[in-house]
């Protein structure tokens, strides 16, 4: 399924708005050679405030869902700015150690970075984590835990880096767990059957003019998909166009490469 936002935005959307315009004729035509105008034009009345009722609980069902999409896809964002930012902190940090310590921790944290940005972040588009990145964090940790803590200048700052790297550990993995869809099926479900509701009630509200009422149906198929679609996309923020930029993990790993 995550091979659907694969491909460039304009032909995706260009895609979506074919296909549902072709759906849209094909069932249009159908409908409209077995039920006519004037069978169904009776009971507009009293099916209107049904379709009404149901249009606002659907509507803030579609709103809820979006935004708590849209939340769940900034607070991943969030995630990768936090850990690039307390390797950032960490690299500081790292500052107080002898030169022959120093030199050895800021080649890990590169090879860390490096892992974090050349292998796991593509291995991500593919729902899965590198084992390079976890080798790299594996022996940071290692080699920084490993610090006589007598040959440091500073022996409280070395304590508090410590719980940097712990939070740039934690962070990884919310940012892993980030990977995994978060809309339950079940929601999936209940808005596949709203939907179908929502479009077939316009096929109901028929008018004498055939052109109008295909539009108006068009309008509102092209509206569903495009919010399922929007809401699929902010689903899996590290997957097609839309997936979260690297950059933060780029921005640092430069600062290291170039003062180290």
């Amino acid at each position: 399924m995550s091979k659907l936002i694969m491909l460039p935005l304009y032909l995706e959307v260009f895609l979506l708005i074919i296909l549902s315009l072709m759906f849209t004729l094909i069932s249009f035509i159908i409908v409209r050679k077995r039920v006519s105008h004037e069978r169904v034009q009776e009971n507009h009345t009293v099916a209107s405030y049904i379709f009404n009722a149901f249009s606002v609980i659907y509507a803030v069902l579609l709103a809820f869902v979006v935004y708590s999409n849209w939340f769940d896809y900034e607070k991943s964002q969030d995630n990768v700015t936090n850990e690039a930012s307390y390797l950032s902190n960490f690299y500081r940090d790292t500052r107080i150690l002898p030169d022959s310590l120093k030199t050895i921790v800021t080649q890990k944290l590169i090879n860390y970075t490096s892992a974090v940005l050349n292998d796991e972040w593509y291995s991500m588009t593919e729902g899965r984590t590198s084992t390079l990145a976890d080798s790299a964090l594996d022996d940071l940790w290692y080699t920084y835990t490993r610090i006589p803590v007598s040959s440091i200048p500073n022996p409280y700052l070395y304590q508090y880096s410590i719980e940097r790297l712990n939070f740039i550990s934690q962070y990884r993995r919310l940012r892993i767990l980030d990977m995994e869809q978060t809309t339950p099926p079940i929601i999936w479900v209940v808005l596949i059957i709203c939907g179908f509701i929502s479009v077939s009630y316009t096929y109901y509200f028929t008018t004498k003019r055939k052109r109008t009422h295909f539009f108006l149906i068009a309008t509102v198929i092209l509206i569903n998909v495009l919010l399922f679609y929007l809401i699929y996309v902010l689903d899996h923020p590290y997957e097609g166009y839309a997936k979260l930029s690297s950059e933060p993990f780029q921005m640092i790993l430069n600062k290291f490469t170039q003062i180290k």
